[in-house]
């Protein structure tokens, strides 16, 4: 299909009052017993949908069972993605992803979904099926899959590369059961019948779902848009997306991350030729950060160095791992080795000879690129005459750390480029047209926005329901563990709420620390901590000497000799008091008494409110 005929087709295919009056005009007659609901009004259609779709074929024998849509994270959230779909004693889980944490959560490296109520029901599981290679959608795996029984996985090329490399990591590899897939692959799964069908988005090999059941059809679009040229990938195939539609889809889970932004995605195509601006007119060292899952524009960027005589070096580990995968799964166009990690021959060429291609995109602490923003980079110095090119976009909560990286890049003497000043960038998730050719394809009897904060998805919701048709319900669940049930009857939101905690990874913890640990980190992060020794004896509860005070974040002891003797002179009053009223209370009762006494003492005098431990020594 050249340009031209793809660009009438889509214009064709997103004029919603077109697709209306043909998609009922070349419906299969209604079967007898068969009808048509009215609209019901407003205040119901959030909840309940009754509409029967004249090409939907139910199994005999299913009975009052119901399909259940379980979304565990991704609904609070940009990441944490995992979504379970249940169907009598069958379960099938769609991706299992990871979030990063907060500047709130001190300490904590990521966050991974709560999949107790799916450990309780291993046993029925049937499958993780894999929508593609980001962290947010297979970066829980490890931590998961011991948890629900090793189940099978079913994922693409790239995206079981990825896993497998993930899973050796924690030893997990050998152990693990891959089978990769491809937008032809069907598989049965209890209950289920699984399909595939192609789509674009920033990392290759991405797919949407069909799944089928006894008791209606859902499609879940993983994160998607339609690109006509984009890098190393394949267009999404539009064809195989209508022929999914033609089945009859109750229920269509679709990403909502760009929802409300105008128009189409911008092309890798056009990415493209900016970066080819930029690398054919620097004439010094050129260092270039992207997100290393950013396969087909790193590859590009390698096909434009070799067109105009540069070397491309890379740094950061996951740069490193992702692009030796693809070169060894065939997913790079240029010559073999061609591409080096990072060493002391990239300081031995021409500055306007080299390219570094590096992680650090988003500001993260420890990544390359703002190692080389603070001169604690190894391999690579900045020097006056490097241009840096951030090719990527903030993730929101990430603004500050860029602005800091960036900062310190120009204190180095670099000129930085960023996706402000030129396009230098694409999203890989859907905006406004696309949603709407999307929906147009599928034509589901219930059309659901997942993957984004609940203003993402509340405006996705708000902008559909001005576009499908009235007999169509938008539904909007609002967070994680809210389930949405498909009967023959319609569709609904449940009463039933599923637990869908955050579990924090801190270091090699799973779960160790909860929202008390993250509570006490951050009252010591803003007021300090207080360390009170008491010794006594234990039989008399006399105080023996007086309390030694321990100050961290709160003052500095030697310089605040005053504030130091006044609450040595607090502490012990309070231990005499509380003892001499209870000679018998216990360790843990008088540490609280004494917390509570001395607290109110420091939140008099100094307006703070820091941590404050008591340690009581009996002798």
């Amino acid at each position: 299909m050249n340009d031209k005929k793809l660009s009438n087709w889509i214009k064709k295919k997103t004029n919603p009052a077109k697709h209306v009056q043909k998609s009922h005009a070349q419906s299969k007659p209604v079967q007898s017993g068969q009808h048509f609901t009215k609209p019901v009004n407003p205040k119901k259609t959030e909840h309940t949908h009754s509409r029967p779709h004249p090409k939907k074929k139910f199994t005999k024998g299913s009975g009052g069972k119901k399909l259940r849509v379980i979304p565990l994270g991704g609904l609070e959230e940009v990441g944490k993605n995992i979504m379970a779909i249940e169907y009598g004693n069958d379960i099938i889980i769609i991706d299992c992803g990871m979030s990063f944490a907060g500047p709130e959560m001190l300490g904590v490296d990521y966050i991974v979904p709560d999949v107790t109520y799916l450990a309780q029901r291993k046993r029925n599981i049937k499958a993780i099926i894999f929508t593609h290679g980001h962290l947010d959608h297979i970066g829980a795996t490890q931590y998961i899959l011991p948890q629900l029984g090793n189940p099978p996985m079913y994922a693409t090329k790239l995206t079981a590369g990825l896993l497998k490399n993930r899973l050796r990591e924690f030893g997990l590899d050998k152990s693990a059961k891959i089978t990769e897939i491809n937008e032809t692959t069907k598989i049965k799964l209890g209950s289920f019948d699984i399909e595939f069908f192609r789509v674009n988005h920033s990392i290759p090999d991405g797919v949407g779902v069909f799944i089928g059941s006894p008791a209606g059809n859902l499609v879940h679009t993983g994160d998607f848009k339609f690109d006509h040229s984009p890098a190393i990938d394949k267009p999404a195939n539009m064809q195989r997306i209508a022929e999914i539609g033609n089945k009859g889809i109750d229920v269509l889970l679709i990403d909502s991350t760009n929802a409300v932004k105008p128009g189409f995605c911008l092309s890798e195509k056009e990415v493209a030729k900016n970066l080819e601006e930029v690398i054919s007119k620097t004439k010094g060292r050129l260092i270039i950060a992207s997100f290393s899952s950013l396969i087909g524009r790193i590859n590009q960027i390698c096909e434009l160095a070799i067109k105009y005589n540069r070397k491309v070096f890379l740094s950061g580990r996951s740069m490193i791992d992702n692009m030796k995968l693809a070169e060894n799964l065939g997913y790079t166009t240029f010559p073999k080795g061609f591409v080096k990690k990072i060493g002391p021959q990239a300081n031995s060429i021409p500055p306007s000879q080299s390219i570094i291609l590096t992680t650090g995109a988003q500001g993260e602490t420890l990544s390359a690129l703002t190692r080389m923003a603070i001169g604690e980079h190894s391999q690579v110095k900045i020097r006056e005459g490097d241009t840096v090119v951030i090719s990527a976009s903030p993730i929101p909560g990430n603004e500050l750390a860029i602005v800091s990286v960036i900062n310190n890049l120009y204190r180095q003497g670099a000129k930085v480029i960023t996706n402000g000043d030129m396009d230098i960038h694409t999203s890989g998730h859907a905006h406004k047209e696309e949603i709407k050719l999307m929906y147009s394809l599928i034509k589901p009897r219930c059309y659901v926005p997942i993957h984004g904060e609940l203003y993402m998805r509340a405006g996705h919701a708000e902008m559909m329901r001005n576009v499908v048709e009235k007999n169509i319900l938008v539904t909007l669940l609002e967070s994680n563990g809210d389930v949405l049930e498909v009967t023959k009857q319609g569709t609904r939101k449940s009463k039933q709420k599923i637990p869908a905690n955050d579990i924090l990874i801190d270091g090699l913890g799973f779960g160790d620390i909860g929202s008390r640990v993250i509570q006490d980190r951050k009252i010591m992060s803003e007021n300090g901590l207080l360390i009170i020794l008491f010794k006594a004896y234990e039989n008399t509860k006399r105080i023996i000497a007086e309390p030694d005070i321990i100050s961290r974040g709160l003052v500095y002891v030697k310089e605040s000799q005053e504030f130091a003797q006044e609450t040595k002179k607090v502490a012990q009053k309070a231990f005499e008091q509380i003892t001499n009223e209870n000679r018998k209370i216990g360790l843990k009762d008088l540490k609280i008494e004494l917390s509570r006494h001395i607290s109110r003492y420091i939140r008099k005098r100094l307006r703070r409110e820091p941590m404050i431990i008591p340690i009581v020594m009996y002798s």
